[in-house]
């Protein structure tokens, strides 16, 4: 390319210097030529170093990108938002055995860390994901994804979500995650313990999720609907890739809170699915039915917190007409006196005894948590909480000391 600015100089070159005589009497019109030249000979240097730029740069990409010019404006891509909770605690119990002889522990112990990433990907269509980084019994690292949701607010009536979240099963599992902070108290109730901690429900799903909120007569009625892989073969397993039947698991829950008296809320809720009939190298012949009644009523007007959730799961085997119902319960109140907040629970949980799906995993248990929280700063609280555990009757004594934080 070069070579072809270079001929055309020497062209007019010699146009300039074969031209008729008579031009070089005219000294104005060899000036004004002479200055032709010149700034012409700097745009020929000018092309040829942004020609020499422009070949550097395609040697160092490689390809010319394919990347749509929407990704590469960082004010079109969408932004992320980033939350995080933990906690830190103290815990101390004292073990009454049956035969007479008592057991003390204590340690510190650390939550982990949960971490919230948010982003508002269009108008309507938004990202949550919440990770958990904490250490197992042996110390070894853990990193737990626990919500990955993609969410299409199409009206305020109806939203769209599909991913792994949290079923649509009473009050507490649809209103506080793995972040103790939010709550009141250092522990969740007993019933609503995450399926990893011996807990009773189906707390995550993956699949599908429809909410929305509807004007009804004196108030507004809200509903959480999900259609999702079911249990696993076992109380802890969720189905996060596939699903080992063809049954889909399905609920829904509503929640009627009426204009007279703000911060109240009445609900219930209903959950099937059918269970696997294989429990590792366990055949229980047929698959289980599974049927979650739950109600739940709520108070929450500051300086008041009151919290009541019930549920019956009823389990059937068609092989061996194996069934029966466990029911669990909780009843919390809290009253908040500037930046103290005492609290008092009851759980109670007794699990059948034909029961086909627990059978014997999980054992009867009762309790009584009394605790008081206080708000350090905004986003850090102090948690001191003891609890009396009566579990298939054993005895214990505990108590927590926990420091709760969000950033």
């Amino acid at each position: 390319m070069r070579k072809c600015y270079q001929i055309v100089i020497f062209m007019f070159l010699g146009c300039v210097l074969y031209a008729p005589l008579s031009w070089a009497d005219d000294d104005g019109r060899i000036e004004r030529l002479e200055q032709e030249v010149k700034e012409l000979r700097q745009i020929v240097n000018q092309l040829v170093g942004e020609n020499q730029s422009l070949r550097a740069s395609v040697a160092d990409r490689g390809t010319p990108s394919l990347v749509p010019a929407i990704v590469a404006d960082e004010q079109a891509a969408p932004k992320l938002g980033m939350r995080g909770f933990g906690h830190v605690q103290y815990d101390y119990s004292q073990s009454d055995h049956s035969n007479d002889t008592q057991s003390d522990t204590n340690h510190f112990t650390t939550g982990g860390v949960d971490l919230f990433i948010t982003s508002k990907i269009a108008e309507k269509i938004n990202f949550l994901n919440e990770t958990i980084f904490e250490f197992g019994s042996n110390g070894q690292n853990i990193l737990d994804v626990e919500r990955v949701l993609l969410k299409y607010d199409m009206e305020d009536w109806l939203k769209i979500a599909v991913g792994r979240g949290h079923t649509s099963l009473g009050y507490w599992n649809q209103q506080f995650h793995h972040g103790t902070w939010l709550q009141t108290t250092a522990s969740r109730p007993i019933m609503c313990r995450f399926e990893d901690d011996g807990g009773i429900l189906p707390v995550h799903y993956v699949g599908l999720e429809f909410s929305g909120i509807l004007d009804a007569p004196g108030g507004s009625l809200s509903y959480v609907s999900n259609v999702a892989n079911g249990r696993g073969t076992i109380a802890d397993e969720v189905q996060l890739i596939e699903d080992d039947n063809d049954s889909k698991m399905m609920g829904i829950q509503f929640t009627y809170e009426p204009e007279a008296l703000e911060g109240l809320g009445v609900g219930a809720n209903y959950l099937h699915d059918a269970i696997p009939d294989k429990a590792g190298t366990t055949d229980r012949g047929a698959e289980i039915d599974e049927d979650i009644y739950g109600t739940h009523l709520f108070y929450l007007a500051d300086p008041y917190e009151i919290i009541l959730e019930g549920m019956v799961i009823d389990h059937y085997n068609h092989a061996t007409t194996l069934g029966d119902k466990t029911v669990g319960a909780y009843g919390q109140v809290a009253y908040r006196m500037g930046k103290y907040k005492p609290y008092f629970r009851y759980d109670w949980l007794r699990i059948a005894d034909r029961d086909p799906f627990f059978g014997g995993s999980v054992e009867d248990e009762a309790s009584c948590t009394m605790g008081l929280r206080y708000e350090l700063t905004s986003y850090n609280a102090l948690k001191l909480e003891y609890r009396y555990v009566d579990k298939d009757g054993s005895i214990k004594n505990e108590a927590v000391l926990q420091s709760s934080f969000a950033f």
